[in-house]
């Protein structure tokens, strides 16, 4: 039975990892790991308890004081009325009550604490809004770079095919050592670029690791369906009207202000005049023990004027108990002269100090619009871009198509297919970074107008799914093969254009993944063949050369036979193109 729990736990235990965390569960867990934040909840209870603080001054005060008391007195002496000691037992139990009658001081620090609570209450908004925006910064940080992690090896895997092929193509005397040397560079480049793009996507999920405290393997991907609207209203002053009425930062620095204020008044009546009410109720107990020695002499009491002393053994006489109570009110009025400069001094600098809150208040207002503005505008420009970046990744595609073709005809140089083919990784990188920047800015336009809420990740967190489903746009299937395929025909390089490199949702992608998966095993084995035709027809005019080295090396005719295939004049050039695309 144990065995059994124990495979059941492990079994749930890995699917628990294999599944992608999505933005909700990510954020439910900064919620309770977050350290930033946890000290916001911490820092707003202690700034609100300044608030029974300060009222505990103007309500009233009430103590019992309680003092046992014992005292013992020895009596010797020829003028003694007796020889012994007396020892006194006592006790004094007081109960004070003081009011504040008029303290202009505990007023104004009463409102000041007041403020500071409100903004207290102000922060933690602003936090928990800072926090849903860390969150979702940090964590399409991560997908963002997935993304160009995605793009670079595929960039590099077309790299290092080109640098093959032109291996091959300068081993049967096809090509210069130079191509080889800017095919190989490309490809060096390649790789330094994927190593960059391991290092910050580690780096990366180290940094969501710091909000939440887990490391997530595998995250949720945003759909290529995730539909980018404008904001509501469309009108930018209207968001940033809401911003100053509404943001969180902006009531936290006005309360901080308000405080400081309040602070002037406070240190200002320190010269003032203040009223106290007291009363006070005591009860005092004593009583008397006496200790007589023998043979000695004492005066009992008597009603007689001269009483005569009587000798008497060692005895001890207690006397009887007395008690005073006493009752007091009185009313304390202190009016301070002169304290060597110390109220003005704090007055001064009280003012100073709410003249840097003021300016703390007006630099979180513009920085508070500006931030409105900008994401406002970055929604509105983002749209454009990605549509734009749609567009270009596609007219790259095609662009670096019609370039390797020129370039098997000898019309292009292979600098110009390297070229292009780093135009279309680059235009692959700008559309996530466009994508994920659409996002931030629109959770940033909703932070500055203090409307950010757990509705607004929902919303988001709905266009997440597992990474199974998901594929980035133009992923490692959709970049161009480097390979002799110049006897394809026009229908089949439309078809597999449209197939491949055509803007759709990912699940018409995932349902042609298949075709497009045969389609180029059956290319790789029709270009296996070319390759081979192509080297044994060159094998015999090479035979010589050959037969002295296993690899074949540059010479005077080898390098005229290379370039052959000369390019065409520009008009040629068009021409030939013109005829590719017919």
């Amino acid at each position: 039975m144990k065995r059994c729990l124990m495979l059941i736990s492990i079994f749930f235990g890995l699917n628990s990892h294999a599944l992608a965390a999505n933005l909700m569960e990510v954020y439910q867990q900064a919620l309770v790991s977050d350290q930033v934040f946890q000290q916001a909840i911490a820092q707003r209870f202690s700034d609100k308890e300044g608030v029974p603080i300060s009222l505990s001054y103007l309500l009233p005060t009430a103590g019992i004081i309680a003092e046992p008391t014992i005292s013992k007195s020895n009596i010797s002496g020829a003028g003694a009325s007796f020889i012994g000691s007396n020892t006194t037992r006592g006790y004094e139990v007081a109960l004070s009550l003081t009011q504040t009658v008029f303290n202009y001081a505990q007023f104004s620090n009463l409102c000041s604490a007041k403020a500071i609570s409100r903004e207290a209450d102000a922060n933690l908004n602003a936090a928990v809004q800072d926090l849903m925006l860390r969150v979702a910064k940090a964590y399409f940080a991560v997908l963002n770079d997935e993304d160009n992690l995605s793009y670079t090896i595929a960039n590099k895997e077309a790299y290092a095919k080109q640098l093959d092929q032109v291996t091959q193509q300068y081993n049967v005397g096809l090509k210069t050592i130079t191509d080889v040397y800017t095919a190989r560079a490309s490809y060096d480049g390649s790789v330094a670029q994927y190593i960059t793009a391991v290092n910050t996507l580690q780096d990366d999920k180290e940094n969501l690791r710091v909000i939440t405290g887990v490391l997530y393997p595998n995250l949720a991907k945003l759909s290529e369906k995730f539909p980018y609207v404008s904001p509501k209203p469309a009108n930018m002053e209207s968001w940033v009207d809401i911003a100053l009425r509404q943001n969180w930062s902006i009531k936290a620095a006005h309360f901080s202000a308000e405080s400081a204020r309040q602070n002037i008044k406070q240190q200002a009546a320190g010269n003032y005049p203040t009223l106290e009410a007291q009363g006070n109720y005591a009860v005092d107990f004593t009583r008397v023990f006496t200790h007589a020695v023998a043979g000695s002499s004492i005066i009992p009491p008597s009603p007689s004027p001269t009483p005569s002393p009587l000798p008497i053994p060692e005895e001890i006489f207690p006397s009887g108990p007395t008690r005073i109570k006493t009752a007091s009110a009185n009313l304390t009025l202190n009016i301070p002269l002169i304290q060597g400069g110390y109220v003005i001094a704090n007055t001064k600098k009280a003012k100073f100090d709410y003249k840097v809150a003021i300016s703390k208040f007006d630099q979180t207002a513009r920085e508070v619009v500006n931030n409105t503005r900008q994401s406002y505008l970055g929604i509105l420009s983002g749209i454009s871009k990605i549509n734009a970046d749609k567009q270009t990744i596609k007219s790259s595609i095609s662009s670096l198509e019609g370039l390797r073709a020129s370039y098997e005809v000898g019309t292009e140089t292979l600098v110009d297919v390297l070229n292009q083919q780093k135009q279309v990784y680059q235009a692959q990188q700008q559309y996530a970074n466009d994508r994920y920047a659409y996002i931030n800015n629109f959770l940033q336009l909703k932070d500055a107008a203090g409307t950010l809420s757990v509705a607004d990740l929902q919303a988001i967190n709905c266009w997440l799914v597992n990474n199974k489903e998901a594929e980035p746009f133009s992923s490692g299937e959709d970049i161009p093969k480097f390979e002799d395929e110049t006897k394809t025909t026009k229908q089949q390089t439309l078809k597999e254009t449209k197939l491949t490199h055509s803007i759709k949702p990912f699940h018409h992608a995932k349902k042609h993944k298949s075709k497009v998966i045969v389609s180029e095993k059956i290319k790789h084995a029709m270009n296996h063949s070319k390759q081979m035709h192509l080297a044994k027809s060159t094998h015999n005019a090479t035979k010589h050369r050959l037969a002295r080295s296993e690899k074949i090396k540059p010479t005077a005719s080898h390098a005229k036979q290379a370039h052959s295939f000369k390019p065409k004049p520009y008009h040629a050039a068009v021409k030939t193109n013109q005829n590719i695309k017919s």
